[in-house]
């Protein structure tokens, strides 16, 4: 994960850090009390203001009518405030290479750079929630090419 780092700014590298745990605490908190992810979006604006744009609360809304998916529209609708929007962060649980586990995925996304963040997870209570070894990869840009 040290590369990314090479080629970010302080600025884009403080975003990325401040949104994976903040977007890693939501989902421990989200998951413990409801037993379930669903889909949101986090984002810091270029004023430096912190805010969730759009989360999903029931399992009919994981798609909307013309069966775009949660994780889309979130990325449709931090892409009509591009201008106002320095980073973001996608948090969402996702089954990876069709194994049975599920993990977490946190998109982040700085006007410089994507990384994909995946994490697995344990929750063998509603008080236990343990993480496994992150993988990071470089992402692909969603909002800024």
């Amino acid at each position: 994960m040290a590369k990314w780092r090479e080629q970010t700014s302080a600025e884009c590298q403080a975003d990325f850090d401040d949104l994976l745990d903040l977007g890693l605490e939501v989902a421990a908190e989200r998951l413990s009390e409801n037993w379930g992810l669903d889909p949101l979006a986090l984002v810091n604006d270029v004023d430096g203001s912190r805010r969730v744009v759009a989360s999903v609360s029931s399992e009919s809304d994981r798609f909307s009518a013309s069966g775009t998916p949660v994780r889309d529209r979130l990325v449709d609708a931090v892409r009509a405030e591009a201008d106002r929007v320095r980073s973001f962060a996608i948090v969402s649980a996702v089954q990876v290479d069709d194994a049975s586990d599920t993990r977490l995925e946190i998109l982040l996304e700085h006007r410089e750079y994507a990384l994909q963040i995946l994490v697995p997870y344990d929750m063998p209570d509603p008080q236990t929630f343990d993480l496994g070894p992150m993988k990071a990869a470089k992402g692909a840009p969603l909002v800024w090419n």
